[in-house]
């Protein structure tokens, strides 16, 4: 599946935050060696080695350069493509900060979100879409912010004049348009939308863009393409050209997006999303008026709680059935069910990477799994996984792999796997099964690809798919020999999963317009329709009782089905009814895109040495910050080169307490193994006092300058291999502070009490987490630790002397009932402030102000569970998805002060509400605390915020 998210605001956000330091940036060592490709239209930036791909992506981008554009009427200036060869996961985006897009090449085992497409096409297409869109955005406004805030101001008007829907679903049918299928034409897409239409009814506008923690709510993808594809067959391809045209020429005007529609089509957004909804229920029911349901046995599991999926069913040993399943309430996890029901959790996966298939024999099973490199975030791993289901040992078969969809032979000697290079050489290995040594490499000397293999019953050959000409063969490959035979072939259907068993090979397919199970005899050739699914039915497996066991789709999940091998009852194939509807069709037709994708010229271009050096300094964003942060507004502009290594900074900060002005200049190296940080800055300070002068009392105001040097290391690492996110991060910075022109005529320990001199400080951080990965539901990690040291100090001399120690952690245990929290915290600090107070990074008794001790304690104890979840809105301007409180008790300890010792105690409740504005999609977390202070018979109201998730 192609992710494409929007952190504008996200990022905006970032560079408001003026002062903290550079975010980590998701890259390659520096040492990576760049170089670019530039043709017309496109500059094609790729890692060394990665030539032929660079010059294929070059000839496909001009290929569909005007083609892709047509409908919207844009013409994207020469845009920068990034070929990423290095992550193990199949995505791609298009951004800013600075204008880029990113294609990740590492190839999808997934049939249902691949197609009979190759990924490099199909990406491509994709996000140059997106560049399209962006272009359409660059309206007369638009261009002046621009001119006063750089690249965020265009595309925050563009986030602001369009939902998020139209930008995927307008992409996802150009997509569908131009390629052999595209997910437009695959049931599967549609597959959980056409059950909540058929069995809920389908949700309000809201609900189905906005999301649900109620109930399963497919993505604004599927949204998006339903709206976008049926307004272009009602109204053209072009009118959504026109709708975003206005919008974007007008986007400071309220719900300029529906009154857009309005204008070009007579009616707003949610009328047009209800006329949708109404034709949609009538295909799918008509659709389902022309078929009978398969009788089938459902496997019996525990009752669902909520949304949950019982994925790819298989029977092992003690005749149990094994099963992927994953939920609301669950990460995903290996199950075994015995006959009765009864569920037992044998494995919880890590960042599985699901091939939409599983392998397993009698006693193992077998998967490939997501593991980070330690320092740079562009650079992963798929690794082969074995676990014996008996004794629940867990075996890492592979490790800096690139394997994908790994099957597991019946004998249990041998893993077959699919290896893809960095650069872009696809081979079948052959592992054993015991120590994950490689045995055999298979030639492939046409780079073919192949997906999904699985073991014959005899452990001879593999059953796998190859993807040829215009579609995909099912193919039986010796494992002896190598030789391969073509089983079957097509250009016409999605093909998935084959399994060859006694006589037969089962696969799934959309054959007859929603994804079935069908066979076909390998003496007659003849083949038949094994199910007939109402939503969809996917990943055969036989068992050596006479059963086809596989995933029927319902609207609560995917559930376990069982029919017995008769063919008797089986339909001859050429017998089936196509019932698919083919809502893409006339879009399709109207884009005149058939066989452009796939035909494009073989130009090679010239290529050169990409200048990193030269172009490290990227300006993306300037001109005047409104977003204020604690009364301070900032003016100045910030780079980030493309290959994300460097950032700088100059900005000028304004006070708005002090009323005064700061500059700021600063970078940040992050090509190194650690993190090089630098900053400067100058400016003045001031203090009002208030001064007694007989019976007047007034205020006056003193000033000082201030110059501050800073430098530091700091060495993020990541660990994560399993179901727990782990990282570790370690800092080491020196600051030097200057103050001149300090005439106050007092002292005082207080930070902005100071005098003339200099500060010369050091610090030094390290930190470590283990969390356990959140469900869907889960409002923090079920089990997890955290801990973070911190020490300041004042070693080399200078006009002050200072010291601080902290050392806080935290322990995060499950509650009483599902997605309930326990969070316990602990910090202790120790400070020698006599002459600087530095800041403190504990967390502090909630409730009261801060008061600084020569050493402090505090406890911490958390409550956090839901209240409610609910799908609420108030028209256009509100909506409500979920009510959460957090109960806490909180001790201090305060120990060494002036005025004598003190405890801080503390207890009340959090309340919060996770909401949507205006028809939006980032999810605002945002509430309130009521804090009692029982010592002072005081209490203490404060707004809180927890953040923004996209």
């Amino acid at each position: 599946m192609i992710l494409k998210k929007y952190f504008i605001l996200g990022l905006f956000l970032t560079v408001s935050a003026v002062g903290i330091e550079a975010q980590e940036l998701l890259n390659l060592p520096g040492s990576t060696k760049w170089r670019q490709v530039k043709s017309e239209h496109f500059k094609v930036i790729y890692p060394a080695g990665l030539e032929h791909e660079a010059q294929r992506t070059t000839n496909i981008l001009e290929n569909i350069y005007e083609p892709a554009s047509r409908s919207l009427d844009a013409s994207p200036l020469r845009f920068p493509i990034i070929l990423q060869n290095q992550h193990a996961v199949s995505n791609g985006f298009v951004t800013v900060a600075p204008y880029r897009s990113e294609l990740y090449m590492f190839e999808p085992q997934g049939y249902r979100s691949q197609g009979n497409d190759r990924w490099l096409e199909r990406l491509t297409v994709h996000e140059y879409r997106h560049i399209v869109q962006f272009e359409k955005a660059i309206t007369p406004i638009n261009k002046v912010l621009y001119f006063f805030m750089g690249e965020f101001g265009p595309f925050l008007s563009a986030a602001a004049a369009a939902p998020q829907w139209f930008y995927e679903g307008d992409a996802v049918g150009v997509e569908t348009s131009f390629g052999h299928t595209g997910r437009g034409r695959m049931p599967s897409f549609l597959m959980s939308f056409k059950a909540n239409l058929i069995d809920k009814g389908g949700f309000n506008y809201y609900k189905q863009y906005l999301k649900s923690y109620r109930e399963l709510v497919p993505n604004h993808y599927v949204t998006g393409y339903l709206m976008t594809t049926y307004l272009k067959n009602k109204s053209g391809v072009d009118v959504w050209g026109k709708i975003v045209g206005r919008s974007f020429s007008k986007p400071y005007l309220p719900f300029i997006f529906s009154n857009s529609m309005k204008k070009e089509t007579g009616k707003r957004l949610v009328p047009t999303y209800n006329e949708m909804l109404d034709q949609q229920k009538q295909l799918y029911t008509q659709q389902l008026s022309q078929i009978e349901p398969t009788a089938f046995s459902q496997l019996p599991h525990e009752a669902k709680k909520n949304f949950t999926n019982y994925y790819f069913p298989r029977r092992v040993y003690n005749n149990q059935v094994l099963v992927v399943k994953t939920g609301f309430s669950l990460i995903p996890a290996l199950v075994l069910i015995d006959e009765s029901g009864n569920e037992t959790k044998v494995h919880e996966l890590g960042s599985w990477q699901n091939p939409d298939g599983l392998s397993s024999n009698d006693s193992s099973v077998v998967w490939a799994e997501l593991e980070l490199d330690p320092r740079w975030q562009r650079r992963t791993y798929s690794v082969v996984k074995k676990l014996d289901l008996r004794t629940r040992k867990l075996t890492r078969l592979s490790s800096k792999s690139k394997y994908m969809a790994p099957t597991i032979s019946n004998n249990g000697k041998w893993v077959a796997t699919i290896q893809q290079s960095d650069l872009g050489q696809y081979e079948i290995h052959l592992l054993d099964a015991h120590t994950g040594e490689l045995i055999r490499a298979f030639e492939n000397p046409n780079n073919d690809y192949y997906s999904v293999p699985q073991f014959d019953s005899k452990d001879e050959n593999l059953i796998l798919l190859k993807y040829m000409l215009d579609g995909k063969a099912i193919l039986k490959k010796n494992i002896t020999t190598g030789l391969e035979e073509i089983l079957y072939y097509s250009d016409k259907e999605n093909l998935g999963n084959p399994i060859l068993q006694d006589g037969w090979v089962y696969y799934a397919t959309d054959r007859d317009g929603i994804d079935n199970i069908y066979a076909m005899n390998m003496e007659t050739k003849d083949h038949y329709q094994v199910t007939s699914s109402r939503f969809g039915a996917f990943s055969p497996r036989a068992s050596q009782a006479g059963e086809i066991l596989y995933n029927d789709y319902t609207s609560e999940g995917f559930e376990m089905a069982a029919v017995s091998v008769n063919p008797s009852l089986w339909i001859k194939a050429e017998n089936v009814k196509y019932v698919g509807f083919d809502f893409q069709k006339q879009m399709v037709q109207e884009e005149h895109a058939d066989e452009i994708l796939y035909n494009y010229p073989d130009s090679v271009y010239e290529t050169s040495k990409y200048p990193k050096v030269g172009r490290i300094l990227r300006p993306h964003s300037w001109g005047l910050n409104t977003i204020t942060s604690n009364n301070n507004y900032s003016f100045g502009v910030t780079s980030k080169d493309l290959l994300q290594t460097t950032t700088l900074s100059a900005i000028g900060i304004f006070n708005g307490n002090e009323r005064v002005w700061r500059f700021v200049t600063g970078g940040s190296y992050q090509g190194f193994y650690p993190i090089i940080d630098a900053n400067y800055s100058f400016g003045a300070r001031t203090l009002d006092v208030l001064v007694q002068d007989g019976d007047r009392t007034y205020t006056r105001t003193y000033s000082w300058n201030e110059t501050k040097v800073t430098a530091g290391l700091r060495l993020p690492l990541y660990f994560t291999n399993s179901k727990y996110v782990r990282k570790a991060e370690f800092e080491i910075k020196t600051q030097h502070t200057t103050v001149n022109n300090y005439d106050i005529p007092f002292t005082s320990p207080e930070l902005t009490h100071v005098r003339n001199g200099k500060l010369i400080s050091m610090q030094y951080v390290a930190s470590y987490q283990r969390l356990l990965k959140k469900s869907y539901l889960d409002l923090n990690s079920r089990w997890g630790q955290t801990l973070e040291l911190n020490y300041r100090q004042t070693p080399f001399g200078g006009d002050y002397q200072s010291e601080l120690f902290s050392a806080e952690s935290s322990l995060y245990f499950p509650g009483l009932f599902d997605h309930h929290s326990v969070q316990l915290n602990g910090a202790f600090q120790y400070e020698d402030n006599s002459e600087y107070r530095f800041s403190s990074p504990i967390r502090y008794t909630r409730g009261f102000s801060y008061i600084s001790f020569d050493s402090f304690v505090n406890l911490s104890f958390n409550y956090k569970m839901p209240l409610f979840y609910m799908d609420w809105h108030l028209g256009p301007v509100f909506n409500l998805r979920r009510v959460y409180v957090n109960g806490f008790y909180d001790y201090g300890i305060g120990r060494g002060r002036t005025d004598g010792d003190l405890d801080l105690k503390s207890y009340g409740a959090e309340v919060s509400f996770n909401f949507n504005l205006f028809r939006t999609l980032p999810l605002i977390d945002m509430g309130f605390r009521y804090s009692r202070l029982p010592d002072r018979k005081d209490q203490v109201f404060e707004i809180i915020f927890g953040g923004i998730s996209f």
